[in-house]
């Protein structure tokens, strides 16, 4: 990775309310980027869920872009820059690509809260 500097924001934080599908946890406009930072997840449903982010493709459907976090119950579920590998979502609009530049999580039940920071960079 280059030396660039990107802008900190938190992305859209919400409960997880379905297993059937994803759930958007962040969008960027076209030209733009961004790294998810950290993770913070609360899981209070009476068992350890697993949470995977990934992306949507036209092409694979869905694409698990990091390792599966396993929220642990009635815990505060952090995990920062060291714990998660370094994954950059480009917007790509193409036909074939779908629209990779949007951040999903999928989780193995509902009622988990979950949080994200990313690093957004300019195209």
């Amino acid at each position: 990775m280059a030396d660039r500097i990107g802008r900190i924001k938190g992305g859209n934080a919400g409960l997880v309310t379905t297993t059937a599908g994803p759930d958007i946890v962040h969008i960027i406009a076209a030209n733009r980027s961004f790294v998810i930072r950290k993770v913070l997840a609360y899981n209070n449903t009476g068992a350890n869920v697993t949470l995977i982010f990934g992306t949507l493709t036209n092409v694979a459907g869905w694409l698990p872009t990091l390792p599966t976090l396993v929220a642990i119950d009635t815990f505060d579920n952090p995990w920062g820059p060291n714990d998660l590998p370094f994954y950059e979502f480009i917007v790509d609009t193409t036909a074939a690509a779908g629209s990779i530049g949007t951040a999903y999580v999928q989780a193995s039940a509902v009622g988990v809260l979950v949080t994200i920071e990313v690093e957004e960079f300019a195209g």
